[in-house]
């Protein structure tokens, strides 16, 4: 981490207080744990684009 301090990321989860190392090739991970916090955010957009449907 001290080679590459920029890589030291806040959650993007509005409610989420953790703060991660993003290891990804590209540098461009958003959440602590996709599956907290990634997986929070992508069911509540899932269920907002849904919920108007039978």
């Amino acid at each position: 981490m001290a080679d590459r301090p920029e890589r030291v990321r806040h959650c993007a989860h509005p409610s989420c207080v953790l703060w991660f190392h993003d290891t990804s090739r590209n540098g461009t991970r958003r959440w602590c744990s996709m599956d907290a916090c990634g997986n929070r955010a992508k069911a509540g957009r899932h269920y907002a684009r849904t919920r108007g449907r039978d």
